[in-house]
């Protein structure tokens, strides 16, 4: 593990990000919940209101949930300064976060004006916060510059995915008018969302981990130090040319994904690991899309064509995000419980000896059996866009892939307090 120019002195509580993380594989289980008692009805538009609060389940519950987590530990660590007061902001933060993103699933269920003020209130409370705690830091001078600078991209795309959404929320109250439709805005607000919070930190994230982890050669300089700026400009200019712009977000995409094959093959240690897999998941799935946009919709069987949009962002947010995701909390949970037992080991090193291997915190049998869930979960989603009928099949799988993550995670958790308890007891005698 290469950990050069990382610092490990400003590490917040171990069980701030915890928090999060054990938290978000609960809104998808919710999520394949209403996927099996919406029935084939969900599957008919993308603006149904039950598909709308199914993709703010993904979105909100999981993949924000779990990438703010993880910056708490991140940028202490890439950067050498974590956020001020941090049990207090990630207690609101994360309370608000899981409140305000369930009003919201619900009022797209059952509209009301109490549900819907609830989650506007809530969801800018948790992510405004959240965004000026972090913002605070990014605006100082930090070491790790190209990650660094991608974080700071993620975090106003942030912002603009939040403010889009107050406005989206307030056009549906009646009480802003905007001169976009609210289907552009609605483009707008998922693109940034994410291509935006959710890629550009992804891409940033991977600059630091994939040579950490995997004892891999650096990305090229030109590719991590100008893709995410570029993205983001091309996020910007979308708004004003979407039709225009699209085509060169894909290929910027396509390009990080080669860039990010040629440095997995490139890594020291060939061992096989279930991250590494997630990662390579993520860039065939970057390059197939590619592949799969640039093909006249007339070379295509016409009920692919007319779900070519959807086909595309599912497979964006599932196999690419998600995937990534999932890969990550493999190794983060890990690597942050021995790393926070190493640190209460430093005023009696015996104590070192009550710390499990790393691979103890999480067996990498199970973890293969989460990769091959993920794609066999992958695949009927594909295929219920295409066959409604077997929403019912999705849903279990759905149900047993996170309840399996959720399994893994406990185990994590349960065996990093009780080690806790036997460190405690060495450094004290």
């Amino acid at each position: 593990m290469n950990i050069n120019g990382l610092s490990f002195n400003a590490l917040p509580p171990i069980d701030l990000p915890f928090r999060f993380f054990l938290t978000a594989p609960l809104f998808v289980i919710l999520c394949a919940l209403l996927i099996l008692f919406s029935g084939e009805t969900l599957w008919i538009s993308r603006w149904h209101p039950y598909m709308l609060a199914l993709t703010h389940g993904f979105t909100l519950g999981f993949l924000s949930m779990v990438m703010m987590g993880a910056l708490l530990q991140l940028l202490p660590v890439i950067g050498g300064i974590g956020i001020t007061k941090p049990r207090k902001i990630t207690y609101f933060c994360h309370t608000s976060l899981v409140l305000g993103t369930l009003c919201l699933m619900a009022n797209f269920i059952w509209p009301n004006t109490v549900l819907g003020f609830s989650s506007l209130i809530l969801l800018v409370c948790s992510l405004g916060t959240y965004f000026i705690a972090f913002t605070l830091v990014l605006l100082k001078k930090l070491s790790q510059g190209d990650s660094i600078i991608g974080f700071r991209l993620a975090m106003t795309a942030l912002l603009i995915v939040l403010l889009m959404g107050v406005i989206l929320l307030s056009q549906r109250f009646e009480l802003l008018e905007f001169s976009h439709t609210g289907k552009e805005l609605t483009n707008n607000h998922a693109l940034f969302g994410l291509a935006g919070w959710g890629s550009i930190l992804i891409i940033s994230v991977s600059f630091q981990v994939i040579p950490m982890f995997h004892v891999a050669p650096s990305f090229p300089k030109i590719i991590s130090h100008y893709l995410p700026s570029f993205l983001f400009f091309l996020l910007v200019l979308s708004i004003f040319k979407p039709t225009v712009v699209a085509p060169f977000i894909v290929l910027t995409h396509g390009v990080f994904a080669l860039s990010l094959l040629f440095v997995i093959s490139k890594r020291k240690r060939k061992i096989p690991d279930s991250t590494i897999r997630f990662w390579q998941l993520a860039a065939f799935t970057l390059v197939g899309l590619n592949i799969f946009y640039f093909i006249p919709d007339k070379y295509l069987p016409s009920h692919v064509a007319q779900q070519k949009t959807l086909l595309i962002a599912c497979c964006y947010l599932y196999f690419y995000l998600m995937a990534v995701i999932q890969g990550m909390l493999l190794k983060i949970l890990p690597f942050l419980s021995y790393t926070h037992l190493q640190q209460k080991c430093l005023m009696n090193f015996a104590a070192m000896q009550a710390i499990p291997h790393m691979h103890e915190f999480l067996n990498k049998k199970h973890a293969q059996w989460l990769f091959y869930l993920h794609i066999a979960t992958g695949g009927i989603l594909l295929l219920t866009l295409m066959m409604p009928s077997t929403y019912w099949l999705l849903s279990l799988l759905l149900f047993t892939e996170f309840s399996w993550l959720l399994y893994l995670m406990s185990k994590t958790v349960r065996l990093y307090f009780a080690t806790l308890t036997k460190v405690n007891l060495s450094v004290n005698a």
